[in-house]
């Protein structure tokens, strides 16, 4: 029992791999090793079944304002002037009704066009004055003059004028630096009245705060705003961050939250999503693992730990309808196209936007990027594997594990490979349903990786191992037993000793009919073509069906069926491969005939029987093969045939063992040679149903005849099978019967006859 479980095994193998990758998935779960390999590639298969999905946004409540090509074309370069920016916000807001309108983009810097315009104001007053630099009052007008210039001409003055108006429509963008080299030459003064302009923006609902010095955020070290006269008190802001995947430079999530300074501020997705929902206030819960998720209004959002959302991507570039800005300044888009909808205002231009790599897309438009958050923040449907589910994960990767190890060690190479692949393609595609379908999935690349490293671990250990033991098996025995018999040896080496075990089978004997003439009649080299012919067709059929072949002897076949494989339903196996025999004879005969050579019959016999099935021979040279009186029988069967001009005869233990499945007709009873017992034996004629009404009928017609030439009314008899035999399209048998009849109704049988048919021959 100890040397048992001590033994190796492909099982023990698999055990000790699964366990490995549990361990391993739990350690990148705790944060161990979050970047691993496996990691990126559940990644990408994420990615791909993004990709392979297409565009699915429909009826979209977001909607894209695009710096684009013709706009660029029509104001000039980006940045254009803001009193541009100031007539899309007033033709958005006034004339299309939007719901809000989101920056992707910052204005930091006061309006070039500005500085501009005011030195060619001032040259213009100088020179006015000096027209006339004597009249004081001629220069006070020029000055008023300069003045109203000044103020109505300010582009940063109109834009911010418009987005006080419409401040309650308008969430401004803003950006973060993460890296302090970026922003040394800022003075502290310059970044406080950065911050202070992002500060009402905070977050001010925060639950569980006392967890947020140890929560793993993205911190900011400055802020890059708009300039004080583009932010109006009414407006709100959010930063438009983008941290791709440090791995391979994807974008794939979101972050919500970042710090700065001691407060924590929401993503311009977040606040879009705030004024969405009727400007309803923000909550962030953080726990002890860290952010826990959101709750605007009464839409909950569940993020990870870093308080970042998984992006479910709506397809690839444009998925989102776009529209120029120059367009929608002029009035030429449809206004219920964007009526009370959310707007991004982004770049597409080349040159101009900003280029991501995303699942679905290399050349992905930042402002796309949020849009597809935003749509999954509003109808709750980004990717989001839950803790349960990573617990689901680890507990499916060790029952599969396990699965894999009891079933793949009993199964060969090929099977083993197909089994792996099955089930991976049925891991693959249920994951692949639920991460379109729900949004979550089991992890892809611990799943299959469970699949493919036990598949392969015991594939190799076989080959190297227990393989070894059954090539040797296959290799010297292969030769002449039949592949069910190796089969059955692999398994179980014992068997190879001599000997056999009482088993239940089924014994098939068959005989070609008329073989020495048809051998007399063809050249040797013609014989052992034809018997070739012959026997390849048979030992397929009868292997197909799980028959053993046992031997050949010159014309005649000899086998069994429920050993070494244990089949239960062994008698319908054979009598299903001996009618596809026949069929299968009856077409080459045709083709034999065509071809001028001998159209051969054959006739068979069956019996159900328990018999010694096993190795017999000497410890040199030994067959598997059959003994027992049934065996006999079979063989006697075979004979019989003739006598009553048949093809496929069987036991009554045959026909009572498949009597729901095929159509039987009861013969007679014989005596065999050396026995004394009777033996009822039938004729095979098809499986279940293959009579039509009108042979039922006929049939009864030679069982009446039957049971009257058993009670020895011979000449009532003789009516019914020649009734039979002028109907009936084959009536050997019932030839034989009138034949009988005839005798005798000349020469009764004795007084004790008990209408048993004794055979003289074997």
């Amino acid at each position: 029992m100890f040397k048992r479980l001590l033994k190796f095994s492909g099982f023990k193998l698999s055990l000790l791999i699964t366990l490995g990758l549990c361990f391993h998935y739990l350690f990148t779960l705790l944060g161990f090793n979050p970047q691993s390999m496996v990691t990126l590639l559940d990644k990408k298969v994420v990615d791909l079944i993004q990709a392979s999905r297409g565009a699915k946004v429909v009826n979209p409540e977001i909607v894209i304002a695009t710096i684009d090509t013709k706009s660029v074309d029509k104001f000039g370069r980006w940045p254009w002037p803001r009193e541009i920016m100031a007539q899309l916000l007033d033709q958005l807001t006034d004339y299309y009704e939007i719901e809000v309108l989101g920056y992707d983009a910052v204005f930091s810097e006061p309006d070039p066009n500005d500085q501009t315009t005011l030195k060619v104001i001032k040259r213009f007053g100088d020179a006015a004055k000096s027209l006339d630099s004597t009249s004081k009052s001629h220069i006070q007008a020029v000055e008023e003059l300069s003045r109203k210039l000044s103020t109505e001409m300010q582009n940063d003055r109109i834009f911010g004028e418009a987005l006080a108006r419409h401040g309650k429509k308008v969430v401004n963008g803003y950006f973060f630096f993460a890296d302090p080299e970026r922003v040394k030459h800022l003075s502290a003064a310059e970044k406080e009245q950065a911050s202070a302009r992002v500060a009402p923006s905070a977050i001010k609902i925060i639950k569980g705060i006392n967890h947020l010095s140890y929560t793993p955020l993205y911190e900011g070290v400055a802020v890059e705003s708009n300039i004080d006269l583009l932010s109006p008190a009414a407006a709100i802001s959010g930063y438009f961050n983008v941290f791709p995947d440090s791995e391979d430079g994807t974008v794939r999530r979101v972050h919500l939250v970042m710090r700065y300074q001691d407060q924590y501020f929401p993503s311009l997705d977040l606040q879009l999503l705030s004024r969405h929902l009727g400007d309803a206030p923000i909550s962030m819960s953080v726990g002890e693992a860290g952010i826990e998720g959101f709750v605007v209004g009464e839409k909950k959002i569940e993020t990870d730990s870093d308080g970042s959302v998984m992006i479910n991507y709506r397809g690839p570039a444009a998925s989102f309808p776009h529209y120029s800005v120059w367009d929608l300044i002029k009035r030429k888009v449809p206004k219920a196209d964007l009526a009370g909808k959310v707007v991004l205002l982004g770049a597409t231009e080349v040159g101009v936007f900003d280029l991501r790599t995303t699942p679905v897309g290399v050349d992905f438009p930042g402002v796309e990027v949020h849009a597809n958050l935003l749509d999954n923040l509003i109808h709750g449907d980004y990717f989001y594997v839950s803790d349960q589910t990573n617990l689901l994960t680890l507990l499916v990767i060790l029952v599969l594990g396990l699965f894999v190890g009891l079933l793949v060690p009993k199964l060969k190479a090929i099977s083993g490979a197909a089994f792996a692949l099955v089930l991976g393609a049925v891991i693959f595609g249920v994951d692949a349903w639920f991460l379109t379908r729900h949004q979550t999935w089991l992890s892809f690349s611990y799943l299959l990786g469970t699949v493919a490293l036990n598949w392969l671990a015991i594939m190799l250990y076989n080959y190297f191992g227990e393989e070894k033991d059954k090539r040797f098996i296959k290799d010297a025995f292969g030769q002449y037993m039949a592949p069910q018999v190796i089969d059955e040896l692999v398994k179980n080496p014992g068997l190879l000793k001599l000997g056999g075990e009482r088993r239940e089978i089924t014994a098939f004997f068959s005989d070609v009919q008329g073989f020495s003439t048809i051998s007399e009649s063809l050249s040797p080299e013609e014989l052992v073509e034809l018997l070739n012919e012959y026997l390849t067709a048979m030992t397929d059929i009868i292997m197909r069906h799980g028959g053993t072949v046992d031997k050949f002897e010159g014309d005649a076949i000899i086998a069994f069926f429920g050993a070494p494989i244990p089949f239960a339903d062994h008698a319908k196996r054979a009598c299903a491969a001996s009618l596809e025999m026949q069929e299968r004879l009856g077409q080459m005969r045709a083709l034999w005939k065509e071809k001028g050579k001998p159209e051969l019959k054959v006739r068979m016999g069956l019996n159900t029987t328990v018999a010694v099935v096993g190795n017999m021979g000497s410890a040199q040279r030994m067959d598997y093969t059959m003994m027992g009186d049934g065996v006999n029988l079979a063989a006697r069967l075979e004979g019989v045939n003739k006598e009553y001009k048949t093809f496929l005869m069987v036991s009554e233990t045959t026909q009572q063992a498949t009597a729901e499945e095929f159509e039987f007709r009861e013969l007679d009873w014989i005596r065999v040679v050396g026995k004394q017992e009777r033996i009822r034996i039938y004729e095979v004629l098809g499986p279940k149903g293959c009579m039509d009404e009108e042979a039922l009928k006929l049939e009864k017609y030679f069982q009446k005849g039957l049971g009257l030439y058993r009670r020895k009314e011979f000449g009532e008899a003789a009516k019914y099978f020649a009734h039979f035999a002028k109907q009936y399209p084959n009536p050997g048998t019932a030839t034989v019967f009138l034949e009988r009849c005839k005798q005798f109704t000349k020469s009764p049988p004795p007084g004790n006859w008990d209408g048993v048919f004794q055979m003289t021959s074997k």
